[in-house]
């Protein structure tokens, strides 16, 4: 009788024992789950719930009543859950390495458009404003204008590579001036306005309804809403004939974090094309032959010196640089469309596709060029009989001799681009016959 006695007291504190040791076990844990969730990196969960509680405790003393309070927390809890998932994704978006935070870099496809004034790079821009995928910048470099004339020539080119280096990453935060530029002043409304991305209403009013516009009617933008605007889009376009030197590109390309890539369109055109569109926007009579020499053999050197360095194609521009001549742009848009986004890596929408085919059809695609802060908008035109005149019209409006002059002081980088010496009057008038091979 003692012996089992002794046994039931030695179960019953066996069993006290063992309820202490589970209370403090789930004590422990309970306090553990408490802190790691204190330490975690989403912090909307715990006021969510709080919320839920607090919601079930207020529903149970509203109404005892067990089929009512089962509907109404069902109802409350799906609400809630719905609340808290919704937080959670927008936390792990925010998350500092999450597939946004880093959409602007190793995903991004970024292009430089490399030309000099001229030479049609306004409808190569085109082809890639008309994608609503990118990101395009008409002339960002004009923001930096008087810097290019006031500072020394590496300060300026540092300045230039910040800037191109900062838009292709989506930070603005350190181009405050650029983004001043577009906002207030009134020689910056040709770029804001030939960037789709940033003149779309409601940034700016529709600019082919209004016969007057200015800068001003258009949204301010800020470096952060900039920078937004860029992550938005998946590839960002840069369009500038204010790049003139090819080897510069090191600047950006060779050199260690870059987190970016980068491929470059450098469009050329005949030197004879481009001369006569200079000569017919700044003509003078006086000493128009002294002037025509020598605006030919500084426009020739220059593009010979940036061709030659392109033909070494040193390792950091292996792969990531094309050479394309505005004559086979104007005569095949839609072949060369294709091609030039293949080469940059970026899939060719519809919209791209649209706007050439009305090109084509001879229906006029407008985009804003120049408005004045007092004077009616124009509007630049882009058809299919405006691309043909622009690549054939010097042949008829330019004397055989100024030709001929122009090709002494260019023969070399005319031979490496493929354009043809005209040898008399007759092939020079006769369309039909081709001068590029």
């Amino acid at each position: 009788m003692e012996t089992s006695n002794i046994a039931l007291a030695v179960r019953q504190i066996r069993d006290v024992l063992l309820w202490v040791v589970l209370f403090f076990t789930v004590l422990y844990l309970f306090v553990l789950n408490v802190n790691s969730n204190g330490g975690g990196f989403i912090e909307v969960n715990k006021p969510s719930e709080k919320l839920l509680c607090q919601s079930v405790r207020k529903l149970q003393e509203r109404d005892n009543s067990l089929s009512n309070t089962n509907i109404s927390l069902l109802l409350e809890v799906q609400e809630l859950r719905q609340k808290v998932a919704m937080y959670e994704r927008l936390n792990r978006l925010l998350e500092f390495n999450s597939w946004m935070s880093q959409h602007g870099s190793k995903t991004r496809q970024n292009i430089l458009i490399l030309s000099s004034e001229y030479c049609g790079s306004s409808l190569l821009g085109e082809l890639f404003n008309q994608n609503p995928q990118i990101f395009y910048l008409y002339e960002p470099l004009k923001a930096l204008d008087y810097y290019k004339d006031n500072r020394p020539s590496d300060v300026y080119d540092s300045m230039v590579t910040n800037q191109i280096d900062g838009i292709f990453q989506c930070k603005f935060d350190d181009l405050s001036y650029y983004t001043n530029y577009m906002s207030f002043q009134y020689s910056s409304l040709k770029s804001r306005l030939a960037s789709r991305a940033l003149s779309t209403p409601p940034l700016c009013p529709e600019a082919n309804a209004r016969s007057f516009y200015s800068i001003r009617m258009c949204t301010p933008l800020k470096p952060k809403t900039t920078s937004a605007i860029c992550k938005l889009h998946q590839h960002t376009v840069i369009k500038t004939i204010q790049f003139s030197d090819v080897h510069k590109l090191s600047y950006l390309m060779d050199k260690d974090g870059t987190d970016y890539l980068l491929k470059v369109v450098h469009l050329v055109r005949d030197p004879r094309a481009i001369v006569f569109s200079h000569f017919q926007r700044n003509f003078s009579s006086s000493n128009f032959s002294i002037s025509l020499k020598e605006y030919s053999t500084k426009l020739c050197s220059q593009m010979l010196q940036n061709i030659k360095y392109a033909i070494t194609a040193p390792p950091w521009l292996q792969g990531k640089y094309t050479l394309l001549r505005y004559e086979d742009l104007g005569t095949n848009p839609h072949q060369i469309a294709e091609l030039v986004y293949k080469f940059a890596g970026v899939p060719i929408v519809s919209q791209v596709r649209m706007w050439l085919d009305k090109l084509a059809d001879g229906g006029a695609t407008q985009r804003p060029t120049q408005f004045g802060s007092s004077t009616s908008g124009s509007v630049e035109e882009f058809n299919a009989r405006n691309l043909t005149q622009s690549v054939h019209n010097w042949r008829t409006q330019l004397q055989y001799k100024t030709v001929r002059a122009i090709e002494t002081e260019c023969y070399e980088v005319m031979n490496l681009l493929g354009y043809k010496i005209v040898d008399d009057e007759e092939e020079l008038t006769t369309l039909n016959l081709s001068l590029v091979d």
